[in-house]
């Protein structure tokens, strides 16, 4: 099953980590990220690698349009709405997340109907013949729309429901709290410090060999001719990802982590900002 989802310039990194998460975790799922061009869309909190072009996706299971600044440019690329009109033929469902709703409707695919979106998109919903639907998630037919942010998760899970029925969504969801653990942690400069040393001890063959040690493990034969040494492979590792803060605040059920992730995600964000 392909799970594609659409990148562009400004798109929000929180609403992609969300649907990322949670539906890379189905059965059988390929989740891509989608773009105009090769290369790396810039947006609000990182930066999103483009797997495929427009041209380059034939069909998909599912299309996912997150939330982003850059939701009007988005809206006018007719390239991109040239590839909604072609997966709206083939795809199961089709999402959209906070102001990617925009993008949705300028392609026709709200079909005029209210749609569930951030509240700085009414305006531009209105533009395109469609309203905007005080509720957090909207299903209308195969149409999910969410107003963003931790709704995203919401609506992610909403998806999975549909195709794998609420048993994959406790699995995935436990698997998520189970990766997402050393997050709800508290961690110091001090036990930050001590856990990369301790990942640099623990790992020695990740670090790049100087010159100087790299003759040094070459050897001499009798006749003077030195034979090289067989480089060392570094380890692969083969810890699975840590869940992301924006899926584990939906996810906790404690209000005081909640709060605690909170405030580690938005300092974050205004330390990437600041660089």
């Amino acid at each position: 099953m392909l799970i594609a989802v659409v990148v562009y310039d400004g798109v929000l990194d929180d609403e992609c980590q969300a649907f990322r998460s949670v539906l890379g975790l189905m059965w059988d799922a390929r989740v891509l990220a989608v773009g105009a061009r090769p290369g790396h869309c810039v947006g609000v909190g990182g930066r999103q690698r483009v797997d495929a072009t427009f041209e380059e996706i034939d069909r998909a299971d599912v299309v996912i349009v997150p939330g982003g600044l850059g939701c009007e440019r988005a809206a006018d690329d007719p390239d991109l709405r040239r590839f909604l009109h072609r997966m709206e033929r083939t795809a199961r469902f089709v999402v959209g997340s906070s102001t990617g709703t925009v993008v949705l409707a300028s392609a026709g695919l709200l079909h005029g109907e209210a749609a569930a979106t951030h509240w700085l998109a009414t305006d531009l919903l209105r533009q395109y013949g469609s309203e905007t639907d005080p509720r957090r998630l909207v299903v209308a037919g195969n149409v999910i729309t969410c107003e963003g942010r931790i709704s995203a998760v919401e609506a992610a899970f909403t998806l999975v429901a549909r195709i794998e029925g609420p048993a994959a969504v406790e699995r995935i969801r436990s698997t998520l709290i189970e990766r997402g653990q050393p997050l709800l942690r508290r961690s110091t400069r001090w036990t930050r410090i001590s856990r990369r040393i301790h990942d640099r001890r623990r790992w020695p063959r990740d670090r790049p060999q100087s010159p100087a040690r790299q003759r040094a493990g070459a050897g001499q034969r009798a006749d003077g001719t030195v034979t090289h040494a067989i480089p060392m492979q570094a380890p692969v590792d083969r810890r699975p990802p840590i869940t992301p803060r924006s899926v584990m605040v939906e996810l906790v059920d404690n209000d005081e982590l909640r709060q605690q992730l909170k405030r580690g995600s938005n300092g974050r964000r205004r330390r990437s900002q600041r660089h």
